[in-house]
């Protein structure tokens, strides 16, 4: 079993202006800044919206690998556990690390767009700077079938090789993951707030259920004794909550909470690491359909 912050695919932020989208321009900045308090206002709201489209980028490049890493678990674990014993592999199986820096690099080319992301990002790219091309060669070793000609000598130099960095890699990811986490949670608890303000109910209700849910699966992460009464009382509120919201264009979101709440359930009867991976992944679908939902569009 894998930490709950490995695993999980993250909503995406949405700005915190409730209007439409300020666009500069036709005079300079400084014109601005002497202009009204709407102006500054404006000026500010597009900062953020520069922010969190920034930041989005960062989102869908650890959701994504998360996603796969879950989904390609089966065979992804098995690839390193043999290795780690000494076994002869067939075929290897790793996480999709090419992806994840192309990824990360380009967001990182565009900004990075919160302090406390800089130094937990230069890590792991540095990281995935080593173990890429290690993956990579290994990968491409048998597909092509090489330890059929050189007796497995490029497995027993660089199987070992990938194992360490491997294992340096978790934690360095899990350091950055943590950070992405920390701060979307925070800029969601901040957007629930703004919604609540603004009289938007059904989006309120809708990132409550978000973020309440999102709490859950970190408490039974975190915890080794589950208070399995209480955290069966908090799902059956958030499911009220959520079957509360009237909003049709909800509707495939609701579907996907109760399925989620259902695989919470099973998981913590049961304690197997398949439920587990089947609690993630029905997690993980229902943030993605609640980043296709358009929040505004709920009231």
């Amino acid at each position: 079993m894998k930490p709950f912050g490995k695993r999980v695919v993250m909503a995406v932020l949405c700005a915190a202006t409730l209007t439409a989208p300020f666009f500069l321009s036709g005079c300079s900045m400084s014109e601005l800044w002497q202009g009204t308090e709407q102006s500054r206002k404006e000026i500010a709201q597009r900062s953020e919206q520069d922010q969190v489209q920034l930041f989005n980028q960062y989102v869908k490049a650890v959701s994504r690998y998360n996603r796969m890493a879950v989904m390609f678990d089966y065979a992804n674990t098995p690839t390193l556990n043999e290795l780690k014993a000494g076994q002869h592999l067939t075929v290897f199986s790793a996480p999709n690390f090419k992806q994840l820096q192309k990824e990360l690099e380009e967001a990182k080319q565009a900004g990075v767009p919160y302090d406390e992301m800089k130094e937990p990002l230069d890590k792991l790219l540095s990281k995935l700077n080593e173990i890429t091309p290690v993956a990579e060669e290994l990968d491409a070793y048998y597909k092509s079938k090489g330890y059929t000609t050189d007796n497995y000598a490029k497995e027993q130099q660089l199987g070992p090789k990938y194992v360490q960095l491997y294992e340096q890699f978790v934690p360095i990811y899990a350091d950055f993951d943590n950070v992405m986490h920390k701060i979307n949670t925070d800029r969601l608890q901040q957007r629930l707030q703004q919604l609540r303000d603004a009289g938007k109910k059904n989006a309120a209700a809708a990132q409550e259920v978000h973020l309440r849910l999102t709490a859950v699966l970190e408490k039974i992460d975190s915890e080794k004794q589950l208070d399995v009464n209480a955290i069966n009382q908090e799902l059956q509120s958030i499911g009220d909550v959520s079957n509360g919201i009237t909003s049709p264009k909800y509707d495939s979101v609701k579907t996907s909470v109760n399925s989620t709440i259902g695989a919470i359930r099973t998981y913590m009867s049961s304690k197997q690491d398949n439920d587990y991976n089947r609690m993630i992944e029905a997690y993980n679908h229902y943030i993605s359909n609640l980043n296709t939902t358009n929040m505004n569009e709920l009231d």
